[in-house]
């Protein structure tokens, strides 16, 4: 009797034995640990180099593969993959005895149901965790293999694989299998759990669209499921050094985002555990048979004899029965509860992602219908696969489910009728999600105060664009589930379909023919439509469709119809049921497949160029090992540029002709010039004014050489005609070429116009590719910033310095075409429109051509002719963007001299790119950029960024339009760095410190982050060489705070005698050392470090706010008290960080509030520089309004890894209490340096910690609770 009580008590353990034999031995566990295994293994050796025609990049070029970030990473990506797996593993071991109605023997046993529950649930926690460690395993012996690239392997540490296994894969599949095997147990049905996995891979993507703000990445970190973006942010910043030797920290956020996942875990156990029972009939279920049940139909007693009637199967009875059919599975499916409540989830997610509808530096896009779209379905379309997958098998197998098959296939109908219409009830599906979507759309835009509805757009890219692909996807979801008649493994292949199509382009897989369903996507733009793409995916739509007929076929002949044996019966079955009807059938489609396949590739292949990625690999290696011994070869330069560019839009082709002036401002003879030209278009003329030979002619590589009898001498000038035409050609395998489109082309002259000698542009960038095609790892650096010969040379370019510039351009005549220059002359010639453009001083040799369909704001402004050409519905930001010139001009004149202009325009071009240039008095914008930006004018921390965007892009009418860097390195700064820096500076002047603040916050994020990405070794601001994470972010940030640090006044006379000094200056251009010399001059000695430590080093802070308190004054003013502490460090370029002296001057700081809008804002009330020269300081500083924060560099002027702990919370206290306090620490401090003697403490003792030591001595001689107090006995006490 003992023994059996014991036994009882242990059931759970017994369970979890026999569940554990049961496990190892089915097929399904074996092939998910092999698979993933094997994912693992292939991956690593694609990563370390051992099959040349595949490539994955993970991390960047300076990690090792086998860092321990990229370990952790990649093991909780595949976890999250894994949680289709845990779906199946889990919600079997819950509801397999239900399914095969087991489960009344197992419940009449003496068995305790949390036994039963607790042993189920942990086998299939061992099981999944089993299959994980697949992958794990595969890595680890993946990076063992010697044939791998070692160089790129570091040291092995078991820890690497455990660390992050421990702190993420086990804690996620606890909480992912907690509440999958409790929704399996309780519902007693396996979608509510496959629904649920959805549901949690929705929120890993949600927290994903919160990264991109500063402001939300804590809500990120906790609310993703998986922990992933809990670690993407505390390892945002690590350098390639701390990537490659750390592990994961376990920070706070991390550490929280655990604590609640796991308690959901636990929550959702404990729920199980008290809701579980051994009841035969599940929740509700008298509610369900009502509704499973038949309608009773009334029929007419009959009151003798029989009625004799003959069944009539014609076309109409076809009609009626396929008809009953399909509404019967369509009332299936919608009166799902769980369907219902998956849309609810859903739109709940999809609110929740508007935070990423547009999202730069923390200011929103406005909700117009495209950005709106892009976000949500691009939000949506993972969750829309899964749901097609799952709901295939739920539609196809629901009859055999609920032991009804042989009722429903008893029944005379012919088997395409309950085939379709259960296909056509899955169709429904993502469609009537897809209407959830709209709704939930003009919900937001409603919401948000935005009322320019396009329901249009709506249709048009919901249910003619998404609709469409999915339907596809969910007849080759039907037709996996028909042909393979096993419900797992049809989901199972479809998991490996959405594999391949994750993982195929990395081994060269890309051609849209062969992936189901591609080829029909079609980017949108408000001035432009669909339109560039509607011809393509046209095409690819009815390819996709014939294919789908052809399933849709075999899932015909292979309809599972009573009792069905092998595959090989099955087969059998299925050419019998090959009617000639079929046969014509299958036959028209197929070549209806095939000749559009055909149709595609000669697009694709012929009429386009098409190769694999490492095709185009080896053509850049060679490009490099033929042509790189011409490189620096004098070539002569082009002094003046006239052309004609002649646009046909609704032709996407577009006509130029032109003539270069030219000259040899070289010191040496020049014999051959090197000319490229468009391999596939070459220039239909290419005349010379001087005698020459065409010597060698390079079709591959579009590679002309001259040779020149005479040679041309120093001085000579001579001029090159030329013309040719660019038109757009069917279409290619990545899309079409938008060159010309019918409403906003932009052509950069570069383009089209001929360029001349060895471009480095075209060189393998990626150490690890450099070395598969045996190259030196690293491309040759640029020359040093005073390197005489490349200073030759401007930065822009070679080919020119300054040149005289003059166009003709012709387009529509609804169209405006725009270049750099003033209007000459505009007139309409043979249904055409012409404008005659001319610039009457020289430029750089860099110029675009733009044409589109524009309304223009104009406004006379001190003389100059201010406009803006804008897409007539985005009128939004308008103002902004001509105050944003007027400012600009207004106070860049004052800094840097006149407006060398008298006109300036913005134009708007669309959103396939998103950026804005700048051109001599001449911007474009892309649509995405500032016209459609949402900006609270009455918020002051809502960042202008229209406003910003336009000073930046106007700080280049002086930076590099009047002064220009030479071809070596620094050279970006003096023009990204300083139209940077002039628009952070105008920024500060015309909206406030709270938008210099939040600005200068993300520039510093922005700087932290390019410098972890980092893919060759982070040079220092004299030594940049394109980086834009320094050029841009770093420069913007550093140059405020250099010129608010030694004089706005000082900083911007420098900025103004060097642009007077250099303006238009060529042959040699100046540089960067020539700036900082400049800058030098007038900075006081004691500032001299911060030039060193901003343009030549990298320095590095670890500011920090130890504690802060106020006391309030009787007449109201407030005296606060701040400890802080310093740190000042250098860095190399991988990361490496070495401590230095501090000796710095910084800024200490206070922040009140102030009512904004009804809410409170912080703002800054007190910010002083100070010299601190201790790693503790503290502060003693009066303020008049009550303080809220008080710390070290509040606006944050300086790089910091870690700004958020720079300030602390003020504790607002008596007066009596402070001067208590503060007579307690000024003894501490007067006793330091007797106890540095009596305990051989360090110098450098932080004063608390040495109130510490003090206490426990005391406590060791008096017994504990000593009370510190403060006694005044003396001088030496």
């Amino acid at each position: 009797m003992v023994y059996q009580l014991v036994d009882l008590n242990s059931m759970w353990k017994y369970i979890l034995d026999f569940e554990l034999k049961i496990g190892f031995k089915k097929t399904s566990v074996l092939v998910y640990f092999v698979v993933f295994f094997g994912l693992a293994f292939l991956i690593v050796n694609i990563l370390g180099g051992a099959f040349t025609g595949a490539r994955i990049i993970v991390g960047n070029a300076n990690n090792n593969l086998n860092a321990p970030l990229v370990i952790a990473m990649l093991q909780n990506i595949f976890c999250i993959i894994g949680v289709l797996v845990c779906a199946a593993i889990f919600g079997n071991a819950g509801y397999r005895d239900f399914e095969f109605n087991t489960h009344p023997l197992f419940f009449t046993k003496p068995i305790r149901p949390s036994d039963y529950f607790f042993g189920r649930f942990t086998s299939a926690f061992v099981l999944n965790i089993f299959i994980q460690a697949g992958f794990s395993l595969g890595m680890l012996f993946g990076f063992l293999m010697p044939y791998l690239d070692q160089d790129a392997i570091g040291t092995f540490s078991l820890y690497a694989y455990l660390h992050p296994f421990m702190v993420l894969i086990i804690p996620n599949i606890f909480m992912v299998g907690a509440l999958l095997f409790t929704l399996a147990v309780l519902t007693r049905r396996m979608l509510p759990t496959y629904m649920a996995s959805v549901i949690l891979l929705f929120g890993y993507l949600t927290s994903g669209n919160l990264t991109s703000d500063i402001e939300t990445r804590w809500i990120a970190s906790l609310i993703d499921p998986f922990g992933i973006e809990a670690v993407s942010d505390a390892v945002r910043y690590w350098t390639p050094v701390e990537q490659n030797s750390n592990f994961i920290p376990v920070t706070k956020w991390l550490l929280l985002n655990r604590l609640i996942w796991l308690g959901v875990g636990g929550v959702f156990m404990g729920i199980g555990l008290w809701k579980f029972d051994f009841k035969h009939t599940e929740l509700g279920s008298s509610k369900k048979k009502k509704e499973d049940n038949v309608d009773a139909v009334d029929e007419p007693s009959i009151a003798g004899g029989f009625i004799h009637s003959t069944p009539v199967f014609n076309s109409v009875t076809l009609w009626q029965q396929f008809r009953t059919q399909i509404l019967i599975e369509i009332k299936r499916a919608f009166r799902d509860p769980y369907f219902i409540a998956i849309a609810g989830t859903a739109a709940g997610f999809l609110l929740m992602n508007q935070q990423a509808i547009g999202k730069m530096y923390g200011v929103n896009t406005l909700p117009v219908t495209n950005m709106v779209l892009t976000v949500l379905s691009g939000s949506f379309a993972l969750f829309m696969l899964i749901l097609i997958t799952f709901y295939a098998g739920q539609i196809v197998w629901r009859e055999r489910e609920l032991k009804a098959d042989q009722i429903m296939d008893s029944l005379p109908i012919p088997n395409w009728i309950p085939m379709v219409s259960k296909l056509i009830a899955l169709i429904l599906i993502p469609g009537i999600m897809l209407a959830v979507l709209l709704i939930i759309g003009l919900s937001i835009q409603t919401w948000r105060g935005f009322y320019d509805y396009e329901i249009h757009l709506y249709l048009k890219q919901l249910f003619l664009l998404d609709w469409t692909d999915y339907a596809l996807l969910c007849v080759l979801a039907f037709a996996i589930q028909t042909i393979v008649n096993h419900k797992y493994l049809g989901h199972f292949i479809m998991i490996l379909y959405f594999l391949f199509g994750m993982f195929s382009g990395q081994f060269g897989l890309d051609h849209t023919l062969y992936h189901f369903g591609s080829g029909s996507s079609a980017p949108y733009s408000d001035m432009n439509g669909f339109e560039p793409y509607i011809w393509r995916l046209s095409w690819y739509k009815l390819y996709w469709g014939a294919c789908a007929v052809l399933l849709a076929f075999a899932s015909n002949l292979f309809w599972n119809r009573g009792l069905t044996g092998d595959f090989k019966s099955r087969w059998e079955t299925a050419k019998y049921r090959l009617t000639p009807k079929i046969k014509i059938g299958m036959l028209t489609f197929g070549l209806i497949f095939i000749g559009l396949g055909s149709f595609i590739f000669y697009n694709t292949n012929i009429l386009n160029e098409y190769h694999r990625s490492n095709y185009w690999e080896k053509r850049s290696a060679d490009y490099e090992k033929t042509y790189k011994k011409f490189k620096g070869f004098p070539q002569p330069k082009i002094t003046g540029v006239s052309g004609e560019v002649h646009l046909f839009p609704k032709e996407a082709r577009v006509e130029f002709s032109g003539v270069y002036q030219m000259k040899n401002k070289s010191d040496s003879v020049i014999d051959t010039i090197h000319s490229n030209f468009n391999r596939h278009i070459p220039y239909s003329n290419y005349t010379w004014s001087l005698p020459n030979e065409v010597v060698f002619t390079d079709s591959a590589y579009g590679w002309d050489m001259f040779v020149f009898d005479p040679p041309i001498h120093p001085g000579d000038q001579f001029s090159l005609e030329f013309s040719g035409e660019r038109r757009r050609k069917g279409f290619s395998n990545g899309g079409v070429n938008k060159t010309v489109v019918e409403n906003g082309t932009m052509i950069w002259s570069g383009s089209i116009f001929p360029t001349f000698g060895y471009d480095p542009g075209r060189e393998l960038r990626d150490k690890r590719t450099r070395k598969k095609y045996d190259l030196n790892e690293t491309q040759d650096p640029m020359p040093k910033f005073d390197d005489p010969e490349g200073n030759k040379h401007g930065i822009l370019g070679d080919d020119a310095d300054w040149v005289d510039f003059e166009v003709i351009i012709s387009t529509d005549p609804d169209q405006i075409a725009m270049a750099p220059g003033y209007i000459q002359k505009e007139w309409e010639e043979d249904g055409r429109r012409f404008f005659h453009y001319k610039m009457d001083q020289m430029i750089h040799n860099l110029f675009a051509f733009v044409s589109a369909r524009y309304e223009v704001e104009r406004e006379v402004w001190n003389g100059i002719n201010l406009e803006v050409y804008h897409h007539p519905t985005h009128n939004y930001n308008v103002d902004k963007l001509m105050t944003g010139m007027k400012k600009s001009i207004e106070y860049y004149t004052e800094l840097y001299g006149p407006y060398p202009y008298r006109q300036c325009r913005i134009l708007e071009f669309p959103r396939y790119s998103s950026y804005a240039a700048s051109f001599p008095n001449t911007i474009p914008f892309s649509e995405s950029i500032g016209f459609v930006m949402d900006v609270d004018s009455d918020d002051p921390e809502d960042l202008d960024m229209p406003f910003w965007v336009t000073a930046h892009e106007m700080g280049h009418q002086w930076w590099p339009h009047q002064v220009s860097g030479g071809n070596v390195q620094g050279s970006a700064f003096l023009s990204e760095g300083l139209a940077e820096y002039s628009a952070v500076s105008l920024l500060a002047k015309e909206k406030g410190e709270k938008q210099l603040r939040k600005f200068l916050k993300y520039e510093l994020d922005k700087y932290l982050g390019g410098r972890a990405m980092e893919q060759k070794h982070e040079p220092t601001i004299v030594q940049t060489e394109g980086q834009a994470y320094i050029h841009y972010n770093k420069a913007g940030l550093m140059m405020y705070t250099l010129s608010d640090f030694i004089g706005k006044e000082i900083f911007n006379n420098a900025l103004g005698r060097f642009i007077e000094k250099f303006r238009y200056q060529s042959d040699p251009y100046t540089n960067i050392g020539e700036f900082v010399k400049m800058i030098r001059e007038d900075t006081p000695d004691d500032l001299q470090y911060l030039i060193t430590d901003v343009f030549e080093k990298i320095t590095l802070y670890e500011n920090k706010a130890k504690e802060a308190s106020a006391v309030e004054n009787e007449d109201g003013t407030f005296t606060v008290t701040m400890e802080v502490e310093a740190k000042k460090v250098y860095s190399d370029s991988l990361g490496n960080q070495t401590n230095t002296e501090l000796n710095d001057w910084l800024e200490i700081g206070v922040l009140g509030e102030t009512l904004v809008n009804g809410e409170m804002e912080e703002i800054p009330i007190y910010l002083e520089k100070v010299l601190i020269t201790d790693s503790l300081t503290t502060f003693t500083v009066n303020v008049d309004q009550r303080p809220i924060k008080a710390g070290i560099d509040p606006m944050h002027k300086f790089v910091d890894r870690d700004s958020d702990d720079n300030l602390v919370r003020v504790s607002i206290r008596a007066a009596d209490s402070a001067e208590s306090e503060e007579a307690h620490r000024e003894l501490i401090r007067k006793n330091l340096e007797v106890g540095k003697m009596m305990f051989n403490m360090p110098d450098d003792i932080d004063p608390e910690r040495w109130e510490q030591i003090l206490k426990e001595e005391m406590e060791s001689k008096f017994g504990e609770n000593v009370e510190m107090k403060t006694m005044s006995v003396g001088d030496g006490d």
